[in-house]
């Protein structure tokens, strides 16, 4: 049984299927804390902390609180299986041993669609904020013909970078990732010597709340392009000395250090903002307006912290590049060597430690991607749910997991795993419903072309009809989301044939018998999945 295979192999050495001599454990407790810290202190540095305003209202502050609580059970779920069972770009993989080749093809596609999506929406932000004193890159929210060569360029930097052994680019970004936290310090010292109490409650721009409950709500849910590089010590575990206590201590120091210094960044903007210097008359206008704390500072007259505010958005989205750029690498090579998703030849690691193929495949699809787009918005809303999707079959993984290999060490154990494992499935999923049905009606169409994955899957293993059908419970979950999504409320998006506060109940209710399903189908079809395990013996 796949949970046999499981327990017999967990510890595989990361051995390569081609000629290569696996990946390098070359990174340290701390490494792994600023791979994750600076993950997350991306791009979204410049501009998160006042879209949640802008959604929000000053309650949006609060949004980085609440999403860091929702999370952090996601993260945990996640820091148990990649303790357990290391794998570089695990979060593709780990579904596909405890449901099968039908969910392993959906979620795995979805994990690389999410990691793609990040390197236009890297390059096009750093173009953006250079557009601050070179305008002739971006205008009318679109990237000029010579925004699109100065992203391309950006992305062969990035890929180089990825093309050294893993030391090398954990330096890199070790030292980026302190100069970001530094000089975001800077603008929060600067910004907060203008601080007016009054904005925080002012009736004029509509009070605390002026978007009430669903503007929160969206808050809430667009923090997780900020949170998203929680996932990427479990993705680089291969490359982690001591695993079991470096990837939870990261994943936690990471979310809450980082929840802090977004949550202090949108506080300062709040209480500092002067909308007649502005041009603005309510907090909404704020929204899209891609560097707001530049455009504060100047309006502040402030001219050094201007400077600041570009090179920090700049260093933290170059930063960010290199970082999910390797995960995407990571993630595409795992599906080529353990899963049979991709071609075999795409899960070669060098005898550097680089999954030198998959970085190439990544560049090249980035090339494309970014010469087709024009603009960060287009992409953005698809690549945060293509995420939010991809992360929510872990913590049924986890539960499968639980019963189909108990006797497995575990480095780190998730505590109360019977209601923090359901709840991380809530949690994930009534992010992507939040998000609102423009954005799921493309994105889970996009993630269920996965299902093609499974003919080149059928080339290299031969699992039975049931080992599918024990699968299905993922399909049909994200059908229904589209399906419930389009008759939500309004305030999602849909035609408010379920109205706001009922949509979001009813949905929880769904999204739980869909989590139990989900974890009876797995234990149950687990001696249909012929071979599935065999890669981790």
């Amino acid at each position: 049984m796949g949970g046999q295979d499981l327990e017999a192999g967990h510890v595989e050495k990361s051995e390569n299927v081609a000629t290569g001599r696996g990946y390098k454990k070359d990174l340290g407790t701390w490494s792994v804390v600023f791979l994750a810290l600076g993950a997350i202190l991306g791009p979204a540095i410049a501009y998160a902390p006042v879209y949640t305003v802008a959604f929000a209202g000053p309650l949006g502050i609060l949004s980085w609180f609440a999403a860091m609580a929702m999370l952090i059970p996601v993260g945990l779920v996640y820091a148990e299986l990649g303790t357990t069972w290391p794998r570089a770009g695990g979060i593709a993989h780990y579904p596909s041993r405890s449901n099968g080749p039908l969910v392993g093809a959906i979620n795995g596609w979805s994990s690389f669609v999410g990691y793609l999506l990040v390197s236009p929406v890297i390059v096009f932000a750093v173009v953006e904020y250079a557009s601050f004193y070179f305008p002739s890159l971006y205008v009318n929210g679109l990237l000029t013909t010579s925004g699109i060569i100065a992203s391309e360029v950006v992305l062969i930097a990035v890929f180089l970078i990825n093309m050294l052994r893993i030391k090398h680019m954990g330096a890199i970004n070790n030292w980026l990732t302190v100069l970001t936290v530094v000089l975001a310090g800077v603008v929060i010292i600067g910004l907060g010597l203008f601080f007016h109490p009054g904005n925080f409650t002012s009736r004029a721009y509509g009070g605390l709340a002026p978007f009430g409950a669903v503007g929160f709500f969206t808050a809430i849910t667009f923090t997780v392009f900020g949170y998203g590089g929680f996932r990427q010590p479990i993705d680089y575990a291969e490359e982690v000395k001591n695993p079991g206590r470096s990837i939870p201590l990261a994943v936690v120091l990471s979310i809450v250090i980082s929840g802090i210094i977004y949550a202090v960044l949108a506080f300062v903007f709040v209480g500092a903002a002067n909308f007649t210097a502005l041009g603005v008359t309510n907090w909404g206008a704020f929204y899209g307006n891609g560097s707001p704390f530049a455009s504060e500072a100047q309006a502040l007259a402030l001219p050094a912290i201007v400077i600041v505010s570009i090179v920090v958005a700049l260093i933290a989205t170059f930063k960010d590049g290199i970082i999910y750029y390797g995960g995407a690498a990571r993630v595409g090579q795992i599906l080529g060597k353990e899963d049979n998703y991709f071609p075999k030849f795409i899960g070669y690691v060098s005898h550097r430690g680089v999954p030198v193929y998959s970085v190439i495949l990544v560049v090249v699809v980035s090339l494309i991607l970014v010469a087709l787009g024009r603009s960060l918005a287009t992409i953005i809303g698809l690549m945060v749910d293509a995420f939010l999707i991809s992360y929510a079959p872990g913590a049924i993984s986890l539960a499968v997991f639980r019963k189909t290999a108990p006797n497995v060490k575990r480095p780190f154990k998730l505590p109360a795993a019977s209601i923090l494992a359901p709840i991380a499935f809530i949690v994930t999923n009534l992010m992507v419903f939040w998000s609102g049905f423009s954005a799921i009606e493309l994105v889970v169409p996009l993630d269920l072309a996965g299902v093609l994955l499974v003919i080149l899957y059928n080339r290299h293993n031969k699992v039975s009809g049931k080992g599918y059908v024990y699968g299905l419970y993922l399909p049909v979950f994200l059908v229904f989301v589209v399906i419930y999504s389009h008759f939500s409320s309004t305030s999602f998006g849909g035609t408010n044939l379920i109205p706001f506060p009922y949509d979001t109940i009813i949905f929880i209710i769904v999204t739980v018998i869909f989590y139990f399903i989900g974890v009876s189908s797995g234990v149950r079809g687990s001696k249909y999945f012929k071979g599935i395990e065999d890669t981790t013996t």
